[in-house]
């Protein structure tokens, strides 16, 4: 279940709904928000990372729910979500995606991917370019100099040492779940994937972001895949670290629906909060009409669907 409840976030008439499906032979748990007043021809699929899971997006949906109806995917083998012990890599991944989404018949949504997911959702684009015209990699790895496990690692690591206690305390909740014979598993595939190659037959409309203490994806590689991208931009984040999507959500939400509504961002700098020196551990500021979200998000909740 979405812990929203522990975010001063929900807005107004949020309803949350919970699918477990079998897509292509394939697990997926989607989880979906929806707001009363929001659009409802405006569609966003997040697409989470290595080892953690949805729970990373659940800040930044409860804002994107304000606009359009959002979609939080858990793939195979994360957070608990079955898996029939094969490794799928990222185009197996991508079948997924774009299979769930043609069988949900969503009309061009905005596809949004962190790290991991940032390949898959280049794979979705350039395996089936129809599906969508407007995309977001966030953090996408990996740095075509640095593809390996140990080199990887470190720079996760320096990463982290700008993110708050919180945010780790949630990647390694999330590590524990999805297990290290799973990590282990899809590690080589995302080590391998020629996202720079693959990114050159992506025809929708891309921006690339980052956190300016993001190592795993440093800004000369984030501007390259920008460059190559046929139709990209690239935005930053200051202060922000690979955990972008949690610790400054408030930021990258605004970039999601500005790119989303058309705006040209290619350049952008937002000035981003240090999480580190934040009191709440996040890098936003407590919401005046937030009182009363446990409740509203409690209510939300089909108990039908999560009984499932």
């Amino acid at each position: 279940m979405p812990r929203l409840d522990k975010m001063k976030l929900a807005p107004n008439g949020l309803t949350v709904r919970l699918q477990r499906l079998l897509v292509d032979d394939e697990y997926l748990r989607v989880w979906r928000l929806t707001t009363d007043d929001a659009p409802a021809d405006r569609h966003y699929v997040l697409v989470h990372g290595l080892g953690v899971s949805s729970e990373y997006f659940e800040p930044i949906a409860a804002r994107l729910a304000r606009t359009g109806t959002v979609h939080l995917l858990d793939l195979p083998g994360f957070d608990g979500v079955p898996h029939h012990g094969r490794r799928l890599g990222i185009g197996g991944y991508a079948d997924v995606v774009a299979a769930w989404v043609r069988r949900e018949g969503l009309a061009d949504p905005v596809l949004v991917g962190h790290s991991m997911g940032a390949q898959v959702v280049v794979e979705v684009l350039a395996r089936y370019p129809d599906l969508a015209t407007r995309a977001v990699l966030v953090g996408p790895p990996v740095n075509a100099s640095e593809r390996s496990p140990v080199r990887q690692a470190l720079r996760l690591a320096q990463s982290s040492l700008h993110e708050s206690f919180g945010t780790r305390r949630t990647a390694v909740a999330g590590y524990l779940r999805c297990g290290p014979h799973w990590i282990l598993a899809v590690l080589p595939g995302l080590l391998e994937y020629p996202i720079e190659d693959r990114v050159a037959l992506v025809e929708a409309r891309t921006l690339v972001v980052r956190g300016t203490w993001d190592r795993v994806a440093p800004r000369e590689w984030a501007t390259l895949l920008a460059d190559t991208l046929p139709a990209g931009s690239l935005a930053e984040i200051t202060g922000a670290s690979h955990s972008v999507v949690y610790e400054h959500f408030a930021e990258l939400t605004e970039l999601v629906i500005a790119h989303a509504d058309g705006s040209e961002l290619d350049g952008t700098l937002v000035d981003g909060r240090d999480p580190i020196a934040s009191p709440d551990g996040l890098a936003v500021g407590t919401e005046e009409d937030a009182e009363d979200d446990a409740a509203r998000v409690a209510e939300a909740i089909d108990p039908a669907e999560t009984a499932r």
